[in-house]
């Protein structure tokens, strides 16, 4: 398994689970280790689907979204 598909399934969890959005931030920060690249990758294949993005997808994004803002370029 790839970072990041490690960061795509849990970034999902925390959206399931309604976690706090700092709480999960700072969790998809240390699970990423600094894998910009694997966050982008893990965005992308949430947008994916195809059925379109639902509701725990679209927060799973915005989480990522946040995490992609806080990570050095």
């Amino acid at each position: 398994m790839t970072t990041a598909d490690e960061v795509q399934e849990r970034a999902l969890a925390l959206a399931r689970a309604g976690s706090a959005t700092e709480d999960a931030i700072r969790e998809l920060l240390d699970g990423c280790g600094d894998k910009r690249v694997s966050v982008v990758l893990a965005r992308r294949e949430v947008l994916d689907w195809e059925d379109g993005p639902d509701p725990v997808s679209r927060r799973a994004c915005e989480l990522l979204d946040e995490v992609l803002r806080r990570l050095p370029e």
